[in-house]
């Protein structure tokens, strides 16, 4: 345990933070130099049935030597294939100890470490393989160029994204390493865990493949397979090209404003810390949505996210119809957030790159697979809106239904009610905003009583910014279903009202009425009336609790 902590201070105080393209030189005068025959893997090189990858930590190669060449030579049992991975930074840590450059104690540890890799290398063990430097050094979003955790970390993740029928394991006594990879959706275990965890792993693959074989027996007996072998066959690098441009632009977008929303103190705040995958990414939109992003795009947005993390990041499969409204959907929250900012280039990039992936998608889907999407199972809000805008018409057109008198009066009292509910909201406003001002009286108010209330009043301009715009859009002349998502989404998700018994039809239904859009004009001037004087009162507010020292 001495060397394990040893190595963990090292990494910490960065005396082993290598860089990977500045030290490359230095790697040959290792006695690891590598043999002239390519050995980067590729999936074409893949063995046949493996399904186990292990990746070493330098801690294991230096404490446990012996166990890493048990691990390599032994078949154990309940486990068909098995490979270990040396990471790039592991080789060049190796190396350093081995010179005595780091850990005197060690040097002679790090020596047999390295003659032992060099053999597997040399001889091309299909048991042992190691990250080329290459692949180490392409970037990954969310991890540190200067953290030595983080690039054993981002080894893991690459064999995750390479071989995504392969189980990778990180194998590590550092337990600090094991929280990361842990958080970061990546198995790890020490030495003196991993046989065990291996086996149970086994049984659990075994019981896995086993249902998924009966899943896909029964698919096939109703011939609704939701898989698309012809996707991947036309397009087999469309989806990973999708997830790679979406873990681009959205690392990029979530970093800054997270640091634009809570400066210095972001890192602390963030519901998943970095290194991310595109799933962490996902859960951290969805975690910050109402706090940081809803204020930056429009919240109804949200429901591209959770479509997004529904078909990227779980055992769905993805067919052309549903690839096609994935690009649809992240063209559009691209687009949503372009008009915020470029993102140093990067979203612009992003963006040309779906669009050329949707493009190449839509040219080239046969007559048959355009019919075929008005089958599409609905994937988004979007995808709804689409639907209930195209069934309206229907339901105006059907006189015979709505020429009954009972109708008619159904329908009256159906309006009445959901006006009410939009009444309530308006009164509940009133009274809170005056509740608000009082408690924010200069003369009365104390710091804690303050700080709650200041928080009310920062929480009920939110609320009234988020109703005026619902209502503005639906105002509008060109307006259609889709924009009454905004309004809909605020009275059903906002604590300010817990009363919503209808649906988003039925209200676009009550609002498309002259007698209700004439109403709503009314009640938008008055919004816009109460939301100036919550900005007046803000203001006012902030400079004096910072005249107090309270700010």
């Amino acid at each position: 345990m001495q060397i394990v902590e040893d190595l963990h201070v090292a990494r910490v105080q960065k005396r082993m933070a290598l860089s990977v393209v500045q030290t490359c030189g230095e790697l040959t005068s290792m006695e690891i130099d590598l043999p002239e025959q390519d050995l980067n893997i590729s999936a074409e090189t893949f063995p046949s049935g493996l399904n186990i990858l292990v990746v070493i930590d330098t801690n294991i190669m230096i404490s446990h030597l012996e166990f890493v060449r048990w691990l390599k030579s032994e078949d154990i049992p309940g486990i068909g294939k098995l490979a270990l991975i040396i990471p790039w930074v592991v080789l060049q840590e190796l190396d350093n100890l081995k010179k005595g450059k780091m850990l005197q104690h060690v040097r002679d540890k790090a020596i047999p470490a390295v003659q032992f890799i060099y053999m597997c290398l040399k001889n091309q063990d299909s048991k042992l393989w190691g990250q080329s430097m290459q692949l180490a050094s392409q970037k990954m979003y969310g991890l540190s160029d200067e953290n030595n955790d983080d690039r054993v970390l981002q080894c893991c993740l690459q064999y995750q994204n390479l071989f995504p029928q392969a189980v990778v394991i990180l194998c590590t006594d550092d337990k600090n390493l094991c929280n990361k990879a842990i958080v970061s959706e990546v198995k790890a275990f020490c030495k003196a865990d991993l046989i065990t965890a291996l086996q149970k792993l086994n049984v659990n693959r075994h019981q896995d493949h086993a249902e998924l074989q009966q899943a896909k027996g029964g698919a096939e007996l109703e011939k609704t397979g939701r898989g698309d072998a012809s996707l991947t066959a036309r397009f087999p690098n469309m989806l990973p090209n999708l997830e790679k441009n979406l873990g681009e632009a959205l690392s990029c977008i979530l970093e800054t404003e997270m640091k634009i929303a809570f400066g210095n103190l972001w890192m602390e705040i963030l519901y998943l810390k970095p290194p991310w995958t595109l799933a962490n990414l996902l859960q951290c939109y969805k975690k910050h949505w109402m706090a940081v992003f809803g204020y930056v795009v429009p919240r109804s947005l949200l429901s591209t996210i959770e479509c997004l993390y529904k078909h990227l990041c779980t055992d769905k499969a993805v067919d052309s119809s549903t690839m096609r409204i994935l690009l649809q959907e992240s063209k559009k929250l691209f687009h949503a957030f372009s008009s915020r900012s470029d993102y140093n280039g990067i979203l612009p990039q992003a963006y040309a790159e779906v669009n050329k992936l949707y493009q190449t998608l839509t040219e080239v889907r046969s007559d048959s697979e355009q019919d075929l999407s008005e089958d599409i199972m609905v994937l988004s809000e979007n995808a709804v809106c689409e639907k209930m805008e195209a069934t309206t018409p229907n339901l105006q057109d059907s006189e015979k239904e709505k020429s009954r008198p009972s109708f008619r009066v159904a329908q009256e009292n159906r309006h009445q009610e959901i006006w009410s509910v939009l009444e309530g909201v308006w009164n509940t406003m009133n009274l809170y905003s005056i509740e608000i001002f009082r408690k924010l009286d200069p003369n009365t108010v104390t710091k804690p009583s303050f700080e709650e209330a200041f928080l009310g009043l920062e929480k009920l301009l939110a609320a009234v910014n988020d109703i005026r715009e619902g209502i503005s859009r639906i105002l509008t002349p060109t307006s259609s279903f889709q924009d009454i998502w905004t309004l809909y989404n605020f009275l059903i998700s906002h604590e300010i009202n817990n009363s919503v018994k209808f649906t988003a039809e039925e209200l676009y239904e009550c609002v498309s009425q002259e007698l209700y859009r004439e109403r709503l004009e009314v009640g938008c001037g008055q919004l816009a009336q109460l939301e100036h004087t919550v900005k007046q009162c803000h203001a006012s507010v902030h400079v004096e609790a910072k005249n107090r020292g309270w700010l």
